[in-house]
C-alpha cells in the first residue's frame, strides 16, 4: 500500500505544488513592480508655473490615461515638476 502511495500519489502532489508555487511567485512579481505614487500639480502657464495649494496622486509609467484634476476627460491635466521645479513632466492616472 504504501509503494502505491509513494508511486501515484507523490508525483501528482509534488507536481500541484509546483504549480501552485509558480502562481505565488508571479503574483509577488506583479506586485514588485507598482509604482510608487508622484505628485502632480495645476500648470499656471506654459512656462511651467505650478499651482501647489493642491496635489494630485499620479505615475511616472504610461498607464495609457493622463492625470488629470478629476475622472473627466475634459478637466485640467495635471504636471510633475522637473528638476528646476517647473510642472513640465507628463504623469498618468493611476492604475
Amino acid at each position: 500500500m504504501k509503494t502505491i502511495f509513494s508511486k501515484q500519489v507523490l508525483p501528482v502532489a509534488v507536481f500541484a505544488l509546483a504549480i501552485a508555487g509558480a502562481f505565488t511567485t508571479n503574483a509577488m512579481e506583479r506586485n514588485s513592480r507598482s509604482v510608487d505614487a508622484i505628485d502632480g500639480f495645476k500648470r499656471l502657464n506654459p512656462a511651467g508655473l505650478c499651482d501647489d495649494e493642491q496635489s494630485y496622486s499620479c505615475e511616472s509609467v504610461n498607464t495609457g490615461a493622463i492625470c488629470r484634476v478629476s475622472a473627466s476627460p475634459s478637466s485640467q491635466q495635471v504636471y510633475a515638476k522637473n528638476a528646476n521645479g517647473a510642472c513640465t513632466v507628463e504623469v498618468y492616472r493611476p492604475q
